[in-house]
């Protein structure tokens, strides 16, 4: 979501991802880290960085890209909101021990292939009693199921030349053609974070599907049939 095409302004920007998104306040509860310490690993265009800072949060806003700590400093400006952005690797993060309330990422450590080493760079820099607030794509989703392994992997074909790990890497992003893309099961993504955390919990949200027409389109289906492609992990240190 860096709207680098559609030049929104910040208000616009907001008002798409959380209307798209609309369970993420109610999972978040970015009002909660008021006077906290945050550290967004992976901030895209910034836009979750403005609203803990909006909330009352302290933040840091980290991207492996500079592209992205462009979109997120001038976004954070544009709202005369403290801009402390670094380009750094979630591998290595440029932060002493024991430093941040909070870590929170959205949607980017399913394409580390080496997640492991980021969890353990997060939980290095995450405080004693620490939170980690994790989005992972789910396995076991609509979404999946339906655009990525039928739609693309059966009716087009591509599974007799992809497997269904290249087929998510190929179309799981707004763009086609991502590098890698993992997408985890409820469990593994429980037993991976019990590894570094403690008190690991997960559900599922955003109920979509891609068409050929339209990328996520809304399916009407509770969130308790567990079929949302947004599995979120949270836990502490």
């Amino acid at each position: 979501m860096s709207f680098i095409p559609e030049k929104l302004d910040y208000d616009k920007k907001r008002a798409f991802r959380y209307s798209l998104q609309d369970y993420m306040h109610g999972a978040f509860k970015f009002g909660d880290f008021a006077g906290k310490l945050v550290l967004e690993v992976g901030c895209g265009a910034g836009i979750d960085s403005a609203e803990f800072l909006r909330n009352g949060a302290r933040v840091i806003s980290t991207d492996l890209t500079r592209i992205s700590t462009e979109l997120t400093r001038d976004l954070l400006k544009e709202n005369s909101l403290p801009d402390i952005v670094i380009q750094s690797n979630a591998k290595a993060l440029p932060f002493k021990d024991n430093t941040f309330d909070c870590v929170y990422s959205f949607g980017v450590l399913h394409h580390f292939p080496g997640i492991e080493a980021a969890l353990t760079e997060i939980h290095r820099v995450l405080k004693p009693g620490g939170q980690i607030m994790v989005m992972l794509y789910h396995r076991d989703s609509l979404l999946y199921a339906y655009s990525i392994i039928y739609w693309r992997g059966i009716k087009e074909g591509l599974l007799k030349t992809l497997t269904p790990e290249e087929l998510v890497s190929c179309y799981s992003e707004r763009n086609e053609g991502c590098s890698y893309t993992r997408a985890f099961t409820r469990d593994e993504a429980a037993n991976l974070f019990s590894h570094h955390f403690k008190r690991v919990t997960t559900e599922i949200h955003y109920n979509v599907i891609d068409l050929p027409e339209q990328r996520k389109v809304k399916i009407d289906v509770p969130d308790k049939y567990e079929l949302g492609w947004h599995l979120i992990v949270k836990a502490v240190k």
